[in-house]
């Protein structure tokens, strides 16, 4: 499984609307229970929040992928967001991160959970396509870029 497998345009935000860590990862686990329900939003953000206490999932080159498993869904979510402004996310480069991927999984799909980390890692590594993405103002562009 591939996270474009999973990719969905509702899922994707250009731009973030906050510029803190804990705000990303709020804000895209709103926009997931937005699009997904309701009834597991805060199930969901402690996963996440409590797997980044473990330690950053912020990455080289820009990237972040906060990321967790849990029982409050049945299916593998990505939800893609893009900063004008770069965050500080304890990267392990040190750099500010502008590009989020958050990635959310059933406990019992750990082998599609770690797919789509590879997979992002593997369509995010070429800085030209990351400033392609930088430069995309929808969703939709967006969305083509990963599909093309």
């Amino acid at each position: 499984m591939t996270f474009t497998d999973v990719l969905d345009k509702d899922l994707i935000k250009v731009p973030l609307e906050h510029s803190t860590k804990n705000a990303i990862i709020e804000e895209l686990v709103d926009l997931l229970a937005s699009k997904r329900g309701k009834s597991h939003r805060e199930e969901i953000l402690k996963a996440v929040l409590d797997r980044e206490a473990l330690g950053s999932t912020g990455f080289a080159d820009s990237i972040a992928i906060p990321h967790a498993k849990t029982a409050a869904v049945d299916k593998v979510s990505v939800v893609v967001g893009i900063s004008r402004t770069p965050v500080d996310f304890n990267a392990q480069d040190g750099k500010p991160s502008q590009f989020f991927f958050l990635v959310v999984a059933p406990e019992k799909e750990a082998s599609a959970h770690i797919e789509v980390l590879a997979s992002i890692a593997r369509a995010t590594s070429s800085s030209a396509f990351r400033r392609l993405l930088q430069s995309a103002r929808s969703a939709d562009e967006v969305m083509r870029l990963f599909l093309d």
